[in-house]
């Protein structure tokens, strides 16, 4: 499956609501916004930061490095395609990928 075709299909994940968020939540972990979708690995996620841009930014993690997730407002897109978007709390220290689309070819 493609890396494009993948971000376009719009699968989306539940979020498991927490009974209360952490005091220490902010001192342990820091916050990533945007729509999660599927990844190939059961234990990674990806984020899409600007899930409306073509220039968006995507994050990988593993699901163990969530130490929270909140649901945000969702955006809708002008074709009525509504798009969920969640903030993720990372550990601290935790490895991620950032990956950003680029045109091969071009300087930038």
């Amino acid at each position: 499956m493609g890396f494009v075709k993948l971000l376009d299909e719009g699968k989306f994940f539940e979020i498991q609501k927490r009974s209360t968020r952490s005091d220490s939540l902010e001192k342990e972990s820091t916050p990533f916004c945007g729509a999660l979708r599927p990844h190939y690995n059961p234990n990674m996620i990806l984020l899409l930061t600007s899930p409306l841009e073509s220039s968006s930014e995507v994050f990988e993690f593993r699901s163990e490095d969530i130490v929270y997730a909140e649901e945000l407002s969702s955006l809708s897109k002008p074709n009525g395609v509504t798009v969920e978007q969640v903030r993720l709390w990372v550990r601290n220290g935790s490895p991620a990928m950032r990956m950003e689309p680029v045109r091969v070819g071009n300087d930038s």
